[in-house]
C-alpha cells in the first residue's frame, strides 16, 4: 500500500533497513558509562519556616522584592529592607535575629 512512499525513502520493502544489525554490535561494545548521579541541594526554607513570628504581608513584601530566602535578607543591607513597603525598626530586628 505505501510501496511508493517507500521507495521515495530507498527502503526496499522485502529488506530490513539493518539487516546485518551492526548498530546493536556496536552497543554491545560499549559498556554504558555510569555517571554519580548528582545529589539534590537541599531545599531552602521558606520565609514562612525561617520566620515564624513574621507576618504574613511582610512575607509577600519581601518576597515581591526577591528576597526569598534568609540568606538573601542576610546579605542585604539595613537600608535596603527599610526601604520596603511596611518594613521598620521592629521587624528589621525580627529579620536579623
Amino acid at each position: 500500500m505505501f510501496n511508493w512512499f517507500l521507495k521515495l525513502l530507498g527502503i526496499e520493502e522485502d529488506k530490513p533497513a539493518h539487516s546485518d544489525n551492526s548498530f546493536m554490535k556496536a552497543a554491545e561494545a560499549k559498556p554504558a558509562e555510569s555517571k554519580p548521579e548528582p545529589k539534590p541541594e537541599p531545599a531552602a526554607k521558606s520565609l514562612e519556616d525561617e520566620f515564624p513570628d513574621l507576618k504574613a504581608n511582610y512575607i509577600k513584601v519581601l518576597n515581591a522584592a526577591g528576597f526569598t530566602t534568609k540568606a538573601a535578607i542576610d546579605t542585604a543591607g539595613d537600608d535596603d529592607l527599610l526601604a520596603l513597603k511596611g518594613i521598620g525598626q521592629a521587624t528589621l530586628k525580627v529579620l536579623r535575629k
